[in-house]
């Protein structure tokens, strides 16, 4: 048995020193910046959290805290990964395989797509009279009212399998099997390029699966991309003769603000959803650092941590880009239950780029430790409370 604070003296690590230690690229210090992950390269499929002090690997589903990342680059046991960590010695740098080459990269996405594809074509209609219900019972449990118009961009289905790696070297297995939304994300011309996937439970409070991992018993993230995401974006609503798009992270957030301040959905509004506040706001032109938040150096010297600053990045051709013609106003919903500082800079970025391309964008902030579907079942709540008492 390890000790137990063996054990938290490794997870403790900074995630960002073990990634660079492990050969991450310098690029990962870099908040919302992916880089090529240290096990299977690519170019950006690797990202690090360090709020939460964890990593994530898009092409393997791999994620985790250090712990878990050591085993992801050398395929070594946990016990072995925690003696990494704590040791004397530094940690090895991983092999990683040669880089690809344009048109393997290209046949690489294209395949990923088409796997999409195949996911979305076995997705089944959400409205009721249709025969769907998943959607619907996942959106009452969350207090947002089922859309009046037709949301082309959701389906949902009764099972879909999650597949996942433990950890480098393993095969893919299906470790969860249950029913999911489904939600097709679409590029800069219109055209399909993933599936954004939530796997539902509708017996627990925010509607989302528990799917812990088969080896360490952490929780893995009940969302999951399969196809890409870069520059895409989730239509929730079309912006035919609209002037004004609403755009956040999630789907869950944009409903909700649209039920709160778009009294019956009335047209003047488009509602996107772009998936992630790193594809919203893009790349940052430099680093800031971050008030309160600190990270141990490879000498063990605490040090501030720095995060993407205010100002974009123009060269950042990935990021999700809307034409000036498009619409007028932009409404960029800021979410408040993560890390402000971080967020704020963020969102202020995105508010940056899509100025600079001719629009009048502002930030409408949900209230402290909340996001919009936060506030939305609060209100639900309130007349509950008052019949209770």
């Amino acid at each position: 048995m390890i000790p137990a604070e063996t054990v938290a003296r490794a997870r403790d690590r900074s995630i960002v020193d073990v990634a660079l230690a492990l050969g991450a690229a310098e690029g990962c210090k870099v908040d919302e910046r992916g880089v090529p992950c240290p096990n299977c390269g690519g170019r950006d499929r690797f990202s690090l959290d360090k709020q939460k002090n964890v990593f994530l690997c898009r092409a393997s589903g791999s994620g985790g805290d250090p712990i878990a990342l050591v085993q992801h680059v050398h395929g070594v046991s946990f016990a072995d990964a925690v003696e990494q960590l704590t040791g004397e010695k530094a940690l090895p740098a991983a092999s990683r395989a040669p880089a690809r080459s344009d048109d393997e990269k290209n046949e690489w996405r294209e395949k990923a797509r088409r796997r999409a594809w195949k996911i979305w074509q076995n997705g089944a209609p959400i409205e009721p009279e249709r025969g769907g219900h998943w959607v619907r019972d996942y959106f009452a449990l969350r207090a947002i009212p089922f859309p009046s118009w037709r949301i082309k961009a959701l389906r949902e289905m009764s099972s879909l399998a999650y597949w996942h790696r433990a950890k480098a070297g393993d095969e893919f297995k299906v470790i969860h099997s249950g029913p999911a939304m489904l939600a097709a994300i679409t590029g800069p011309d219109g055209h399909f390029i993933g599936v954004h996937r939530t796997w539902l439970d509708l017996t627990r409070p925010n509607g989302k699966a528990a799917i812990p991992d088969p080896v360490s018993g952490d929780l893995l993230d009940a969302k999951k991309v399969e196809g890409s995401q870069k520059g895409g974006k989730v239509v929730l609503r079309d912006g035919a003769d609209c002037h004004c798009l609403v755009l956040g992270e999630g789907i869950e957030t944009v409903l909700s603000w649209g039920e709160q301040h778009l009294p019956e959905h009335a047209a003047v509004a488009a509602l996107w959803c772009g998936l992630n506040i790193g594809n919203i706001a893009g790349k940052a032109a430099e680093q800031i650092p971050h008030p309160s938040l600190l990270m141990t150096d490879k000498i063990g010297r605490k040090r501030r941590q720095k995060v993407g600053g205010h100002e974009p990045d123009l060269s950042d051709t990935d990021c999700l880009q809307i034409p000036a013609d498009d619409f007028e106003k932009l409404v960029l919903l800021g979410d408040s239950d993560s890390d402000r500082f971080t967020t704020q800079a963020a969102m202020m970025r995105a508010r940056n780029r899509f100025e600079l391309t001719g629009h009048d964008a502002v930030i409408d902030w949900a209230p402290d430790g909340m996001d919009f579907n936060d506030v939305l079942r609060a209100q639900a709540a309130q007349p509950r409370a008052r019949a209770v008492a």
